[in-house]
């Protein structure tokens, strides 16, 4: 059974959106600018319902599941109203389109729950009563489009706010926001030709990712990697296209734009390892969008909108060592993109850098001091005692020379001695340090459990040592010193297929961890081979466009193994089961 596990599938999250705990207030508002208004999104929690029945004077107890009610009311000066007002503090009349009761939508973390390792609290879930009054609020502006817009929540009569409500803003599809509450009066300017740079005033409203071009340098042990994600608006010049706000990209021009891409960017931004410039070996790509919870990767070829749509490109460059040093030359800078962030990150963690005109050269330099590059190494059967075939067949052959001493004559004797010893003499040098017979060592001083967890635990490490090689063949000869010769093609077929964790874009995670081996069915014999099923955990973690994911596997296998020339070695690995217990 051929499983491939993916750490991304369908959590793969940007900086856009990080859990505050606003995106599972009990209130929720979402905004989106449209080019004749602002259509407001708005959950309400069961208990709230009297406030938001003073924000926009109308009686939402009572208000129709079946049969969507429309109002239509100019707001005054109510503390109460959830107001969106021009810059002079002048509000935008509105229609109530819809009023209905609905299930809240889930926007919770997947790890709702669990403490956050970065804040040490628990990551917040959503209301325990999942049912909401939704509300579509349109506030027009009258054809007369504002830059620069008041976003008022409702307050009691302290000033303080009436009820908690965690909202978020989109410019045309472009979220501007990520989850935050709303608590004060918000003041956004909108940029019209280009909904990416409308803001907000306060600058810790506005999602981190600002810059539409980023750049990711990561130095592994098999290879550097540089990662790009790059707005299409912003790639448009470089690739001779041309973008305008709303424009729709249908899966023809898709195909046109990320073949140039990548075509571009095989040829610019050039990577010098240790001073010399170096060519890719692989470059591929794909599409992200950019949305409520961040980067998604795009899958099949849905209809796409320039303002949202990133490219990701990878450039792959093979090394068997860890270099002095690496540096991007970026040479992509018109208008639009004026300074590029560059991470570089290696197992020391993340640097942050720019390239700009004035400077566009970033170096990475290796400062590791106790780096140890992994490899795959042979592992010595340990709880087994081998005993070399030579020493066997010369007590065989001693026995022999003693049965022919009793019964033969002298001559006969030392002809049958002298004959015996010239065997023994010659197989000794034929079976030396290549054919011996294991046995377990019943003095070892370990159950076989143990022997038989060790052993595993060590051959699946090694294992996804090799994983890191970055070609199947290279996988398939670091794999030679812990396989044996005749299985070594259907074990490198495994871990291609089954023991891979991969990433968005087709890379691969790599193993920080085996824990939890055990045996679930078989026995070692009294020659040391094992065939059984057994189960282990892994610890998976990938840098990609700029996030650590990680993730934490769960496999249950058929496995066999023996020792050989004194180290183990697998014979066989068939998957039957790969699953994530966290997701």
């Amino acid at each position: 059974m051929a499983l491939v596990v993916s750490i991304l599938a369908t959590y793969v999250k940007g900086d856009v959106i990080p859990y505050s705990g606003a995106e599972v207030a009990k209130n929720i508002a979402v905004f989106r600018i449209e080019d004749e208004g602002i259509r407001l999104e708005l959950e309400i929690y069961p208990e709230d319902l009297e406030v938001f029945e003073h924000a926009f004077q109308l009686k939402l107890i009572t208000a129709s599941v079946a049969a969507p009610a429309k109002f239509h009311q100019s707001l005054g000066e109510i503390p109460e109203s959830l107001m969106v007002a021009r810059a002079d503090g002048k509000p935008l009349p509105f229609d109530v389109i819809r009023a209905e009761h609905r299930q809240r939508i889930d926007r919770a973390s997947p790890f709702a729950g669990k403490t956050d390792p970065l804040t040490g609290r628990p990551i917040p879930g959503p209301p325990e009563n999942s049912d909401v009054m939704y509300l579509e609020v349109f506030y027009s502006f009258e054809g007369a489009r504002p830059e620069s817009l008041i976003v008022h929540p409702p307050y009691a009569d302290g000033g303080s706010p009436v009820a908690s409500i965690g909202f978020m803003v989109f410019d045309r599809h472009v979220p501007i926001t990520r989850f935050s509450f709303l608590n004060k009066d918000m003041h956004l300017a909108i940029s019209w030709p280009d909904p990416w740079f409308t803001v907000f005033a306060n600058p810790n409203l506005n999602r981190p990712s600002q810059s539409g071009t980023t750049s990711f340098l990561y130095v592994t042990p098999r290879e550097l990697r540089h990662e790009v994600l790059i707005r299409v608006r912003d790639l448009a010049p470089w690739i001779n296209q041309e973008f305008m706000t709303g424009s729709k990209l249908e899966p023809a021009r898709q195909s046109r734009i990320l073949t140039g891409a990548l075509e571009a960017f095989k040829i610019r931004n050039s990577l010098s390892i240790s001073g010399n410039v170096v060519h890719p070996a692989s470059a591929r790509g794909t599409f992200l969008t950019l949305g409520e919870r961040g980067f998604q990767v795009v899958e099949g070829n849905p209809m796409l909108i320039a303002d949202t749509t990133f490219v990701g490109v990878i450039l792959t460059y093979p090394i068997s060592e860890l270099p002095t040093t690496a540096s991007i030359n970026w040479e992509m800078f018109d208008d639009a993109i004026q300074k590029v962030p560059i991470t570089l990150t290696d197992i020391a963690g993340p640097f942050f850098a720019w390239a700009s005109p004035d400077e566009p050269v970033v170096t990475w330099t290796n400062h590791l001091k106790r780096y140890n590059n992994p490899e795959v190494t042979p592992i010595q059967a340990a709880g087994i005692f081998v005993i070399p075939l030579w020493i066997v067949l010369s007590v065989a052959l001693s026995v022999g020379a003693g049965v022919i001493a009793f019964r033969s004559s002298r001559t006969m004797m030392w002809i049958g001695v002298v004959a015996l010893s010239a065997i023994s003499l010659f197989a000794g040098i034929a079976f030396s340090g290549k054919h011996a017979i294991p046995v377990l060592n019943p003095i070892s001083g370990q159950s076989e459990t143990q022997i038989v967890t060790n052993a595993l635990s060590r051959l699946l490490s090694n294992t996804y040592v090799a994983a890191l090689e970055v070609s199947s063949e290279e996988r398939k000869l670091a794999l030679a010193p812990i396989v044996i010769g005749a299985s070594l093609s259907d074990v490198a077929a495994e871990l291609e297929t089954s023991l891979t964790i991969q990433v968005p874009g087709g890379g691969r995670a790599q193993i920080v961890d085996v824990t939890n081996v055990v045996i679930v069915d078989g026995d070692i014999t009294r020659r040391g081979k094992f065939e059984g099923v057994v189960q282990w955990r892994v610890d998976a973690q990938a840098g990609h466009w700029g996030h650590d994911h990680r993730r934490r596997v769960e496999y249950r296998a058929r496995v066999e193994f023996q020792p050989e020339r004194g180290n183990w070695a697998l014979s066989a690995i068939t998957v039957l089961e790969a699953r994530s217990p966290d997701v």
